[in-house]
């Protein structure tokens, strides 16, 4: 949880992609456990859609198109292979979501996107009644929610009060 925290909460879309692209594996192995089949494909294509989006920065102009609709395929085959509860397909449209936003989307609208991501996958987490998962999508959530505020700041009058 703490790697996906921290790397959600980078400002530099490289660190977000690296960060998100270790916890996506981490996560893996956790709905893995749960039990949730679909919870773990789902993670392990993150994984891919992270790497390749983090890694083929050079290649990316050539495989904008395919690289996006390849990952959205992928996800909802599983979805049609694998989902067995309308949660299960929040995470799917989710990958889905997110198979577009990392190759199209930079700064606050990549951002936004991961936002709507983390609130469809938190269905799943409460589905799966997995509270490591509740905590990890929540505060996620805060963490995206708050680095969209725009930051002012307050300026305080220097004169005494008289």
């Amino acid at each position: 949880m703490a790697i996906g925290w921290w790397a959600n909460a980078q400002k530099n879309d490289q660190q977000l992609l690296s960060g998100n692209l270790i916890a996506s594996g981490l996560t893996a192995a956790h709905l893995g456990l749960l039990g949730s089949n679909l919870g773990m494909v789902n993670q392990l294509l993150n994984l891919l859609r992270f790497a390749c989006c983090r890694y083929c920065k050079k290649l990316r102009k050539r495989y904008m198109f395919c690289l996006p609709v390849l990952f959205a395929t992928f996800a909802l085959i599983q979805g049609l292979t694998l989902a067995q509860h309308w949660s299960e397909w929040a995470a799917v449209t989710s990958a889905i979501l997110m198979s577009f936003a990392l190759f199209y989307c930079v700064g606050s609208k990549l951002r936004i996107a991961m936002l709507f991501s983390n609130l469809l996958n938190l269905t799943l987490s409460v589905y799966l009644n997995s509270w490591s998962g509740i905590a990890y999508q929540v505060v996620t959530i805060v963490i995206l929610s708050h680095s969209l505020l725009p930051q002012k700041m307050v300026e305080y009058d220097t004169e005494h009060a008289v």
